[in-house]
C-alpha cells in the first residue's frame, strides 16, 4: 500500500486520505488489508466514514487470513467503529437491494481462517479489566445486528460463550446470555461453557447464571467423562461447587469416565488439595466421603499418594477417618501402607501413623505390613 495513503487511514488524516479515494479499490498492504482495514484497526472514526461513503464495496474485502474491517475493529475494542460498519451495512441493504441482501448479517457471521467471528474476537478481550467496559460494549453492538444467530464455535472448537467462561469473564457471559436468543456454548473436547465457568469463575457468579439459563448442563461429561463439578472441584474457592450442589446436590455422586475412572468430585478435590470444595461436598453431601476410585482408594489414600498435607490434617480431624484409615484398596494396601512412596512431611507421617484406629499390622496383597519411614 502506498505509505500516504496507510498513514492517512492510520493516523485519522482524512484530508489527506481524500486526495487517495481513486486508490481505495486498488491499494493493499502486504497481508491485503485495505485503507478500510487499516482504519478500522487504528480506530479512525472518521476516515472510516470517509471510505465508506467514498467505496462501500470495501465491507465485503478480507484481507489474506479472510479477516473483514469488522474483525479488525471488533478485536481492538472500537465500539464506535463497529457501529459505524454496522450501520453502512444496513444502510447499503435498504438502498441497493441487489446483491447486498442480508449485508448487514453476513458480515457479522463472517469467519476468517481460524473461524472466528467478529464476535469471537470480541469475547477473547473481555477479561481485560482496563478494558472490559469498550470490549462488552462491542459484544452489545455485535449480539444486537444479530440476536437470533447461534454463533457456533470456530476451528479450534470454541464458541464465544465458552471463551466467555474460560476467560472468567462475568460480564461477558451475562452479556451473551441477555442479548443472544440461543446461543451454542461448546468448547473443545466436549466440554461446555458450564465446564470452563466451574473452572475459571472464582466468584461462582457466571456458573450461577449458565445454570439458571440451562440446567441440564450441569451433568454433561466432556471427551474425558468429567462433570462441570469434577472441574469446579480443581477451584480453590470452592464458590463454583456450592452452585452446582445448590442446583442438583446427586452430581456428587457422578464418577468420572477417564483412563483414572471412577473419581468423584470429592476425591478430585482431595488429589489436587481443595479444602474448600471438599468442604461444600461434605456439607451438601455428608456420606460421600464413603466412596472409593477404581483403584479402590478412599479418600485418604489419594491424600497420601498425592502428598496433601492439609487435607490429611482436614480428614484426621473428622470422625470417619476411622473408617478410612484402615480401609484396604485394590493391591491391598491401607493409607499406612503408601506411607514409604510419600513426601509427607513428618508430623504428618507420625499423626497417621500413631492414629489410635491405625492398623499397623495389616498386610497388604504382596503380604506386607506397612513399614514406618523415619526422616
Amino acid at each position: 500500500m502506498d505509505r500516504n495513503l496507510y498513514n492517512a487511514a492510520s493516523e485519522g488524516k482524512v484530508d489527506v486520505l481524500r486526495q487517495q479515494f481513486d486508490q481505495l479499490e486498488i491499494q493493499a498492504t502486504a497481508n491485503r488489508n485495505t485503507a478500510l482495514h487499516v482504519a478500522a484497526q487504528f480506530g479512525q472514526l472518521q476516515c472510516v466514514a470517509a471510505i465508506l461513503e467514498a467505496c462501500p464495496s470495501l465491507l465485503r474485502r478480507v484481507n489474506n487470513r479472510g479477516e473483514t474491517p469488522l474483525h479488525m475493529a471488533a478485536r481492538e475494542g472500537y465500539s464506535v467503529v463497529v457501529k459505524a460498519l454496522i450501520e453502512c451495512a444496513k444502510k447499503i441493504e435498504q438502498e441497493l437491494e441487489s446483491g447486498w441482501s442480508g449485508e448487514a448479517k453476513k458480515m457479522l457471521r463472517a469467519t476468517n481462517a481460524d473461524g472466528d467471528t467478529a464476535l469471537h474476537m470480541a469475547v477473547r478481550n473481555c477479561h481485560f479489566k482496563e478494558e472490559k467496559v469498550k470490549y462488552l460494549e462491542v459484544v452489545r453492538l455485535l449480539t444486537g445486528g444479530d440476536p437470533e444467530f447461534e454463533h457456533p464455535a470456530n476451528n479450534a472448537e470454541e464458541t464465544p460463550l465458552y471463551l466467555a467462561a474460560e476467560q472468567g469473564s462475568v460480564d461477558g457471559v451475562v452479556m451473551l446470555l441477555e442479548t443472544c436468543t440461543s446461543p451454542t456454548y461448546g468448547g473443545p473436547g466436549g466440554r461446555t461453557a458450564l465446564h470452563a465457568a466451574t473452572l475459571k469463575d472464582s466468584t461462582g457468579q457466571s456458573t450461577k447464571k449458565l445454570l439458571e439459563w440451562k440446567k441440564d448442563l450441569i451433568k454433561q461429561a466432556d471427551g474425558y467423562g468429567w462433570t462441570p463439578l469434577h472441574y469446579a472441584a480443581c477451584n480453590e474457592s470452592g464458590e463454583g461447587v456450592k452452585e452446582l450442589l445448590a442446583m442438583d446436590g446427586s452430581v456428587a455422586y457422578i464418577t468420572t469416565t477417564n483412563k483414572d475412572g471412577l473419581e468423584t468430585a470429592l476425591h478430585i478435590a482431595a488429589a489436587h488439595g481443595r479444602i474448600g470444595a471438599m468442604e461444600e461436598l461434605l456439607s451438601c453431601n455428608p456420606d460421600c466421603w464413603e466412596m472409593v476410585n477404581s483403584k479402590g482408594q478412599n479418600v485418604l489414600h489419594i491424600a497420601v499418594e498425592m502428598n496433601r498435607e492439609s487435607v490429611i490434617k482436614f480428614i484426621l480431624d473428622k470422625s470417619w477417618v476411622r473408617q478410612l484409615i484402615n480401609q484396604k484398596e485394590n493391591d491391598g494396601n491401607t493409607p499406612l501402607h503408601l506411607i514409604m512412596a510419600s513426601d509427607l512431611d513428618y508430623d504428618y507421617l507420625c499423626h497417621l501413623w500413631e492414629h489410635d484406629r491405625a492398623d499397623r499390622e495389616a498386610f497388604n496383597g504382596k503380604n506386607k505390613r506397612p513399614i514406618y519411614r523415619k526422616t
